[in-house]
């Protein structure tokens, strides 16, 4: 591609245009670029390995989620239980997330990668082979060490290695691979478990996985950034209970209600947890996280924007194929095409969000996206009474495109503002929200429609009625994101 084409193209495509421009300076190495320096081959590839051992943690994780159908009379557990798979990989790969700052500054990078693909090789094997339910649960919790350790790693490697100028770029296309991950999983599930069965789930990502290795092991290099960093092992643990108990508090709510003695009784214990972790991490000498980087009001509406972006994203992943196979009668094969137009335009537009936030004075997208998503929040909630498969796909199309625009934006605008050595610390905060916001979601919409399929009335009517209370609450949490998104938005203005 010429220089005259490239001009051309960033002339009259602006945005469009300037993601095809980053493809072909990816995909071609030799051609020259004026502007900008280009990156090495090895750094695209580190990052290449990294982001696509995430997506195969995220792939099963959404997977699965159209299989419960199956898995539950397989393993002859009820739907609260089941969503188990999910919510407790969630919450061990935020535990991973928690510590990641302090394994990044302590241990080289490939050593990280190698002990996550390990444990994403067990963990398949264990899952493919499972004959009861433990095992099963055991082997997803092997595998969230992958994930927790994966994702860190990528967004370390984009923000140690990639210019400052194209950060949101490079942050665009490793929340494409990610968000492919959910793109492709309900179909890649719902297929698999339709034609054969769920276990070729596990199975068929083997030789993706010797791939990516060995991908992993000839480019990864960044070595430790501190090696003699200390780990908080005190202020860890009292973080993960208050996690745990957390999403135990919603797993009892799932099957005995919201105002029994267990919810109420595990809902204060994380209170005390978390205010514990408050007073001993004031003065503590150790620390999980630099929490001054919170000192930033803008980082703080933004951290809490994307956690409320993942919350509904992955709990609504949950919410719609149980509408789907439940109310619509449908198969799961059915639940996972129908969120996968969505689903891909999401991941389609992620480059090119983050594209448009590199050319941006201001974080524009980032609010863009807010609205879109609230959007399709809210025709969810307005209409969702009435679902049909056409309209189920069109309402999560808009959310996605929402999502895209704004999710991997929030990051890359709020690591603008901290120190380079605070890189890592950054890069665990938002990952650890994210990913204990999308066990926390899959938790509270479980519980909502565990608790109304409870009732003696027809499931496909009760699981609407679970389903229509989601669809309310997601746009209320929708909309205060789009104020988080707002305020960080004038903060950038001051």
């Amino acid at each position: 591609m010429t220089h005259v084409n490239r001009k051309f193209r960033e002339a009259w495509l602006p945005c469009w245009g300037s993601a095809v421009f980053l493809f072909d300076d990816i995909l071609n190495e030799s051609s020259v670029n004026t502007l900008e320096q280009r990156l090495p081959r090895r750094v695209i590839l580190s990052i290449m390995a990294t982001g696509l051992l995430s997506f195969m943690g995220i792939l099963v994780e959404t997977s699965l989620n159209v299989a419960f159908a199956t898995l539950t009379h397989t393993m002859h557990v009820n739907l609260a239980t089941i969503q188990w798979l999910t919510t407790g990989y969630l919450l061990v790969v935020t535990m991973v997330m928690l510590a990641s700052a302090h394994l990044i500054k302590r241990y080289p990078v490939k050593t990280l990668f190698i002990f996550a693909i390990t444990c994403f090789t067990i963990g398949c094997l264990m899952n493919a082979l499972a004959q009861n339910f433990l095992t099963m649960l055991i082997g997803r919790l092997i595998q969230a060490f992958a994930t927790g350790l994966s994702t860190p790693l990528m967004f370390h490697i984009i923000l140690a290695s990639v210019p400052r100028q194209r950060i949101a770029t490079y942050n665009g296309l490793a929340a494409m691979m990610i968000a492919a991950a959910p793109a492709l999983g309900p179909t890649y599930g719902g297929l698999l478990t339709s034609l054969w069965s769920w276990r070729w789930i596990f199975l068929v990502l083997m030789p993706l996985i010797v791939i990516v290795f060995f991908m992993g092991l000839f480019n990864l290099d960044l070595p430790a950034l501190k090696p003699d960093d200390q780990f908080d092992g005190f202020g860890f643990i009292l973080l993960a209970a208050g996690f745990t108990a957390l999403d135990l508090a919603f797993g009892q709510a799932a099957q005995r209600g919201f105002l029994n003695w267990q919810f109420g009784g595990l809902f204060l214990l994380t209170v005390v947890l978390v205010l514990s972790y408050s007073a001993y991490n004031r003065q503590s000498q150790r620390h999980l996280i630099d929490f001054s980087i919170f000192k930033t009001k803008l980082i703080t509406w933004h951290l809490l924007g994307y956690f409320l972006l993942q919350f509904i994203n992955i709990g609504l992943a949950f919410v719609l194929p149980q509408v789907v196979q439940y109310v619509l009668h449908q198969s799961a094969f059915t639940a996972g095409m129908l969120v996968l137009p969505g689903s891909l335009l999401g991941a389609i537009a992620a480059p090119f969000a983050g594209r448009w936030l590199d050319n941006s004075a201001r974080p524009i997208p980032i609010i863009i996206g807010h609205w879109l998503f609230l959007a399709g929040a809210a025709a969810f909630a307005i209409w969702g009474h009435q679902p049909t498969l056409l309209t189920i796909a069109l309402f999560y199309s808009l959310l996605r495109m929402g999502f895209a625009l704004a999710f991997g934006n929030s990051i890359s605008d709020a690591s603008r503002y901290v120190q380079p050595q605070q890189k890592a610390d950054i890069n665990a905060a938002f990952n650890t929200s994210q990913q204990y916001a999308g066990s926390l979601g899959t938790g509270v919409f479980a519980a909502v429609i565990g608790l109304t399929q409870q009732s003696h009335a027809d499931v496909a009517v009760t699981t609407l009625t679970g389903a229509q209370i989601d669809y309310w609450l997601i746009c209320g949490l929708a909309a205060i994101a789009l104020f988080a998104a707002w305020r960080s938005y004038r903060q950038t203005q001051r």
